[in-house]
C-alpha cells in the first residue's frame, strides 16, 4: 500500500498505522523521529491520531508542534 508523507511516497503494510508511515518517513530522510511528537494532518488539514489507520494513496502532512502553537495564539487570544 502506498501512502504519501509531505509528498514524499511510502510503501505500507495493510492495516499499517499513522505511525508507521512515520517511522518510514523519518528513516527515509535520514533522520530521527523528534521527542516532542509532531502534529499529523491530513490534505484536508485535520489532525490524524497516531494510532489512526492509513487508507491506499493517502496524503499526510507533519506540522511542527511549536509553528502550530505559535499560530494558534492569534487565532485564539
Amino acid at each position: 500500500m502506498t501512502v504519501f508523507v509531505n509528498n514524499l511516497e511510502i510503501k505500507v503494510f495493510r492495516g499499517a498505522r499513522v505511525m508507521n508511515a512515520i517511522k518510514l518517513y523519518y528513516s527515509g530522510i535520514y533522520e530521527e523521529i523528534p521527542k516532542e511528537l509532531p502534529v499529523i494532518v491530513d490534505h484536508y488539514g485535520n489532525i490524524i491520531d497516531f494510532d489512526g489507520e492509513l487508507l491506499n494513496l493517502q496524503r499526510l502532512y507533519i506540522i511542527d508542534p511549536q509553528v502550530l502553537n505559535k499560530a494558534d495564539q492569534y487565532e485564539n487570544p
